[in-house]
């Protein structure tokens, strides 16, 4: 195992297992007939809508449990806990970033990754056969819509990093109905 800085960060991500994981089904994806590696802007694009319609769709189930047939209550409305910020290209998730950049993503496989919890594996899957049917700068302009990356995303800004709060991302998508 390569030893990079943030390392023992990187080793704990849910965002880097999930983006190992869309990598993979990327690969697989019947489309992608030239076995091509996911690019960056679909890799963080589909992190940032997974996470954005997860959000949504746990907390419509535990506002209205009685009209499903899972219990959603142990769910937690983040599909992950690490940063997204606003850059150039819509929201990015920099610990995912800087793994992929460094080629440690090029060194995992994970394993058995979902394959406990079919609830979040389906929708997952289901989302990102949307998500894969969408080119790159599609992706980016519909993440340009969204007030939660205009709200933090600064053109004059030396650096694009602002951190967009994770609530906010979920409540836009929430009350999008």
């Amino acid at each position: 195992m390569m030893m990079v800085e943030g390392f023992d960060e990187w080793e704990k991500s849910e965002a880097i297992k999930l983006a190992v994981y869309i990598r993979e089904k990327f690969f697989e994806y019947k489309k992608n007939i030239n076995k091509r590696v996911i690019s960056p802007i679909k890799l963080q694009k589909s992190l940032y809508f997974l996470f954005a319609y997860w959000g949504k769709f746990i907390l419509e189930n535990k506002e209205n449990p009685d009209s499903v047939e899972v219990d959603y209550s142990e769910y937690d409305e983040f599909l992950f806990h690490d940063e997204i910020e606003a850059w150039t290209y819509g929201p990015v998730v920099p610990v995912v970033f800087a793994s992929e950049k460094s080629g440690y993503l090029d060194c995992l496989k994970i394993d058995n990754y979902l394959e406990d919890d079919i609830v979040k594996k389906e929708f997952i899957d289901n989302l990102l056969d949307q998500l894969f049917e969408i080119d790159d700068f599609g992706l980016v302009n519909i993440s340009h819509q969204d007030e939660c990356w205009r709200k933090y995303y600064r053109q004059e800004d030396e650096r694009h990093n602002r951190e967009i709060p994770k609530k906010e991302i979920i409540d836009e998508y929430y009350n999008k109905r």
